[in-house]
């Protein structure tokens, strides 16, 4: 199988998994910025008319912050786009190889921020390469509905940006931006 069709292939699997998202879940439990301190009743007065009026429609309601998928100590820009790679059901070796062939990759284009969808916990080497890691633990039969849960979320999460299957960072032809483009 070539590169691109596995790669359209993981794409529609994707679509499939962000159908079956949860997004009633992934709303209740979106991230808000945490209170500093309890706020004045003045200022409670006005979040309080705030909330009121969003809900009759007469103000529209805030944005949420954007899902940045750089970390703090990493030399990412804030521009930096993400790009997810996902390499569920591999073996730990294979996984090493290809995120060195995908670190050969990002250092040729830096304007992406690599974000890895993974089962292996090699969280030591995962941390020296500096980029964010999605992991989705393989659990025991009373929690086993839960992987698939994680699966359908970090789709959902991650459904607008571009998604490689692992076996790209092991393609010596590959380049980042032939394999990123919609």
């Amino acid at each position: 199988m070539s590169l691109r069709t596995e790669t359209e292939d993981l794409r529609k699997h994707l679509l499939q998994l962000v159908g079956e998202a949860e997004v009633g879940l992934t709303k209740r439990y979106a991230l808000r910025p945490l209170p500093s301190e309890t706020p004045s009743l003045y200022r409670r007065l006005r979040m309080a008319v705030g909330q009121l009026l969003r809900q009759l429609g007469v103000r529209r309601a805030a944005p949420l912050e954007p899902w940045l998928p750089v970390l703090k100590h990493s030399a990412y820009t804030e521009e930096a786009r993400p790009f997810v790679i996902w390499a569920l059901d591999t073996d730990r070796e294979t996984l090493r190889a290809a995120c060195r062939g995908f670190e050969a990759l990002h250092s040729a284009s830096p304007g992406w921020a690599p974000v890895l969808v993974t089962d292996v916990a090699d969280f030591a080497f995962f941390s020296r390469l500096g980029w964010l890691v999605e992991y989705v633990p393989t659990l025991s039969s009373p929690a086993r509905g839960y992987t698939q849960r994680k699966r359908c979320y970090l789709a959902w999460r991650y459904r607008d940006a571009p998604v490689v299957p692992v076996s790209a960072g092991l393609s010596a032809s590959a380049r980042i931006e032939e394999l990123l483009i919609d």
